[in-house]
């Protein structure tokens, strides 16, 4: 009778283990898609490997929205900014524009873990680490698996702005 209750007591030890960090993994997991839930936009002056020098200002005119696990690509059509890199006008924008006017279309699905995503398009399904600063995050692919994913690093940051899409 005393190793039965020792295994129980045991077992329920380990049951209670287990149910709390899985409590603690899916409170981890909802935190972490309401920070990504929202609009990204890439930061203009950064580089391949390189993180931008005016603290992401300002965005490039391609960015993202993530909702509830759905990640849609998003590109600003009524951009009239002149200082962007290479002299393209309308490339960029200011990262405190009060309004924006965008077409969005579907990227796929978005899996967003504590530490790192997964994102799958056309049929491919890539890791990505993220780090967060205090202007912006660098998304990083962990290794390059699918065609579309290079070795680039995005640095991105949420656009808090008004969001018209075009239909």
């Amino acid at each position: 009778m005393y190793h039965f209750l020792t295994i129980l007591n045991l077992s329920f030890v380990a049951v209670t283990i287990l149910f709390l960090q899985a409590i603690n993994q899916a409170e981890a997991d909802s935190k972490t898609n309401f920070v990504w839930n929202g609009v990204w936009f890439t930061c203009e002056f950064s580089n391949r490997t390189k993180a931008p020098d005016d603290g992401c200002y300002m965005f490039d005119n391609e960015g993202f929205r993530v909702s509830d696990g759905i990640f849609t690509y998003l590109e600003v059509i009524n951009s009239t900014e002149k200082n962007c890199r290479g002299n393209k006008i309308g490339h960029c924008f200011k990262s405190d524009t009060k309004a924006i006017k965008v077409k969005e279309s579907r990227i796929g699905k978005i899996d967003i873990r504590p530490e790192h995503l997964f994102v799958r398009y056309l049929g491919c399904k890539q890791r990505f680490s993220f780090q967060e600063t205090t202007d912006f995050f660098a998304v990083i692919p962990d290794e390059k698996k699918c065609f579309w994913a290079s070795k680039r690093h995005f640095y991105v940051a949420r656009y808090n702005g008004d969001l018209s899409v075009k239909k």
